[in-house]
């Protein structure tokens, strides 16, 4: 059921028309099975009188003739529409399972004529018309005020608390504490990102206090950090706290790296306004519906440190009537005593919550889960497959370590020490971020990986490989995924090298002249000569790959000439970064990705 109050100038035009004879308020249900909308009445209907007005898109309006409807032979209305059945052009529709209404006139068949028949402005007839009709749109916008302060999403003040108090939700007002806290990341945002009202924050020291968000935010692109309002979860000086306490987001958001407030919170501000109240009683919805699965991950998300991805919810009514699977990876780094203290809390709010007469089966009977998952082949699974089973999991079979081996080519080669480090830690950050934000069951994809490694400043490209720490074995450049759904990736080994060490050559050859080369200057030719070998060495490590460097590579990169001939070459090496010079001639090094040879100069023996 749907109401809207009807404007003054309807009532006046329903009363006009009553009081002089006419016929008001022929109602019909729009809906398509109950066409054709004929209109009854002994005597014949007067086309031009007639009135058809409803609720269209939420809100009372009279119906236009022969543009929204036309009145066909047989005193029948007809809705114009398109040969598709949709309305035609312009037309407006009554909103569906609607009622509309219609008043018409019709020729008297010779009966006696009303006995009010003035409807003109200052008539006896009209002024009764439009004094009745004021307190009928008066009363009309009372009910459509009283419609709308039951449901949610329009009540407002009084009528909202009430509403809200259904589902366990009330008006803060200044003994809640208040106060600001800053998202932020280490680097620009690549793009825009939303932080929602309601985003669960706690202090970071037990016992820990909860916040949440009060407004919805965006971390602009380009930007480090913004800062959103937020209040504490309960009343009273529990949710006063002191400067950089609240640290941990429930509910990790992705590209936001850490959180903070840089003021106290304390008690400020004023009551709690309408669309506040309003969203807190939609979150509460959520969870409010016991015997869901729903309200099972609802009430688990209330548990710090703990996320929606990190809680997996498997039922099969047909295979498994009356048992829900719940695998929950609580977070590893809690203490002992911190971890038993979760987990009794999270079997507690499992009790709370789960339908009377179903079973759950859950891991969270083990302080600390320990050992290794079952990792599985690391490949992607073929899409025509058969689907893969989940078993019951055990305690011990929580995580899956992954471990992931980064190569960093940098922007530019003249890096210092400190800034080199600075990019090994960048990365290191975003491989264990990629990996901590990683839920259970789910893929880790690797061009994911690839595309956050890529956004940290100063990278030009990256090699990566990733694969499960117990199946070494496995493809290093594919998607991760474990054989059982039921089990978390976590962080293994990182490693992160940054490549673009410079390595320098100095080259010392010896030519012989020939040809147009003895017409000339010896030393002129000489010098032309080692010219073009320098550019050709120069040239020839940039576009050549060197497995192992060694005279004869270093000899294979340069062409002959018509004007002298090579006859020896040899080279010595100085690491720049590491400041380290190879006194011993023409060593032979091997050589990975991470290493750049440049020719810093080549002189002639003798020279």
């Amino acid at each position: 059921m749907s109401y809207a109050s009807e404007p003054y100038a309807q009532f006046v035009d329903d009363l006009l028309m009553a009081l002089t004879g006419g016929a008001i308020r022929q109602h019909f249900r729009f809906q398509k099975e109950l066409e054709p909308y004929r209109l009854t009445d002994p005597d014949p209907i007067i086309p031009n009188t007639v009135q058809v007005f409803g609720i269209a898109d939420g809100v009372y309006r009279r119906f236009r003739l022969d543009t929204d409807y036309k009145f066909l032979e047989g005193s029948t209305i007809d809705w114009s529409k398109r040969d598709d059945g949709t309305p035609a052009a312009d037309a407006v529709w009554p909103d569906e399972g609607t009622t509309f209404y219609a008043n018409f006139e019709s020729l008297s068949g010779g009966g006696a004529a009303p006995k009010l028949t003035d409807r003109n402005p200052g008539s006896v007839t009209r002024l009764l018309a439009e004094s009745f009709a004021r307190e009928f749109a008066v009363v009309s916008r009372q009910l459509e005020e009283v419609y709308k302060s039951g449901f949610l999403d329009t009540a407002g003040g009084r009528d909202l608390d009430q509403v809200s108090a259904l589902v366990g939700v009330t008006r803060r007002n200044v003994t809640f504490a208040s106060g600001t806290v800053i998202f932020g990341r280490s680097t620009p945002s690549p793009a825009d990102i939303f932080i929602p009202a309601g985003t669960k924050l706690s202090t970071a020291e037990p016992p820990p206090v909860l916040f949440e968000t009060i407004q919805s935010q965006t971390l602009r692109r380009g930007n480090l950090s913004v800062e959103v309002p937020v209040q504490a979860v309960v009343s009273g000086s529990t949710g006063v706290v002191s400067a950089n306490a609240i640290r941990v987001i429930h509910r990790p958001i992705l590209g936001i790296e850490t959180v903070t407030n840089s003021q106290p919170t304390s008690f400020s501000g004023a009551a709690e306004n309408d669309e506040a109240v309003r969203s807190r009683a939609r979150r509460a919805l959520e969870g409010a519906g016991l015997a869901t699965t729903g309200a099972l991950m609802a009430a688990l998300a209330t548990v710090p440190g703990l996320r929606e991805k990190d809680v997996q919810i498997v039922e099969d009514p047909l295979a498994h009537p009356g048992v829900v699977k719940l695998n929950v990876a609580l977070p590893a780094e809690l203490t002992t005593d911190e971890l038993a203290r979760v987990s009794k809390q999270a079997i507690d709010l499992i009790d709370e919550a789960r339908p009377v007469g179903v079973r759950i089966l859950h891991n969270i009977s083990a302080p600390r889960p320990i050992g290794e998952a079952s990792p599985g082949s690391g490949l992607v699974p073929s899409e025509g497959a058969a689907p893969v089973a989940v078993g019951t999991v055990s305690p011990g079979n929580v995580f899956m370590k992954v471990d992931v081996n980064v190569q960093i080519a940098p922007t530019t080669l003249s890096l210092t020490p400190q800034q080199r480090n600075d990019l090994v830690e960048r990365g290191r950050k975003a491989v264990a971020d990629f990996l901590a934000n990683a839920g259970i069951g789910e893929v880790l994809v690797y061009n994911q990986l690839i595309a956050r490694l890529m956004e940290i400043e100063g990278v030009l490209d990256v090699a990566l490989e990733i694969f499960p720490q117990a199946h070494p074995e496995q493809p290093h450049h594919k998607n991760v995924v474990a054989d059982n759904p039921a089990v978390r990736p976590s962080a293994g080994s990182i490693t992160v090298d940054v490549g673009g060490a410079l390595v320098i050559l100095d080259v010392v050859v010896t030519v012989a002249l020939k040809g147009a080369g003895l017409l000339g200057d010896p030393s002129t030719a000489r010098a032309s000569a080692r010219d073009q070998i320098e550019d050709q060495l120069r040239a020839g490590l940039k576009s050549a790959s060197i497995a192992v460097l060694s005279v004869t590579a270093l000899q294979g990169l340069l062409s002959a000439s018509d004007n002298y001939s090579v006859t020896d070459l040899h080279y010595k090496i100085e690491y720049q970064e590491a400041g380290v010079r190879i006194h011993q001639q023409d060593v032979q090094l091997p050589l990975t990705s991470l290493e750049q040879l440049w020719v810093r100069r080549v002189s002639l023996e003798g020279q």
